[in-house]
């Protein structure tokens, strides 16, 4: 399987200069984020096996490709050109939109997307186990959202640490939050939590509570 590690000021920068070192597009990409500072970003960027992708259909690849079928249609019925492939290596299942100007399919902080990944869970209810979901993507907005939150948490970390008054953030998405608790995991000053139901459930970044002794 071939690889590249990538450096930059941004995350797109970094990613940017492994795909000219592997020659490849990024939607041919898998990129995993190695480290981030405030003058340098490390990525490795994994070329997909196409090969496994092509190969012996399984349970979980004939959902896959129902689902990318599903998709496929449902965008045509909006009107949108665009291209569905299914994301090896991923659990669960992911979902690659693909095209141009597909601005509008992410809607504001990702709403209209949120809004068909869950049309599309509901469509193939039946076809899921219990528990089981699909995760539909733009243009990899998904990992873009991810740094950018990352960012926002830092952001709000510092300010804490600052001022000791605990900030609660705008409403999220559930991986959006995820990306929030994991960047400030590791911090001993201060930590995360969430509160409120969805849709409309938020981070709250305060002092961390020292451990009783």
């Amino acid at each position: 399987m071939r690889s590249a590690e990538g450096r930059g000021r941004t995350l797109d920068e970094a990613v940017d200069a492994a795909l000219i070192e592997l020659g490849e597009s990024r939607r041919n990409v898998d990129v995993r984020v190695i480290s981030e500072g405030p003058d340098e970003t490390l990525v490795e960027v994994v070329v997909i096996d196409q090969a496994t992708a092509s190969g012996a259909a399984s349970p979980t690849n004939g959902k896959a490709e129902a689902a990318r079928v599903l998709v496929e249609g449902l965008l045509k019925h909006m009107g949108v050109r665009a291209q569905v492939t299914v994301r090896t290596g991923t659990d669960p299942i992911t979902l690659d939109i693909s095209g141009r100007d597909l601005g509008g399919l992410i809607g504001w902080r990702g709403e209209t997307l949120r809004a068909l990944q869950s049309v599309t869970n509901v469509m193939l209810g039946r076809n899921l186990a219990e528990g089981e979901r699909v995760i539909v993507d733009v243009e990899r907005y998904r990992q873009r959202r991810e740094h950018t939150v990352r960012e926002i948490a830092l952001r709000a970390a510092r300010q804490v640490k600052m001022t000791g008054d605990a900030i609660t953030l705008d409403a999220m998405q559930a991986f959006e939050r995820r990306a929030i608790h994991l960047a400030l995991q590791d911090d001993p000053d201060v930590g995360s939590s969430s509160i409120g139901e969805e849709p409309d459930r938020r981070v709250v970044v305060g002092p961390r509570k020292p451990a009783s002794t």
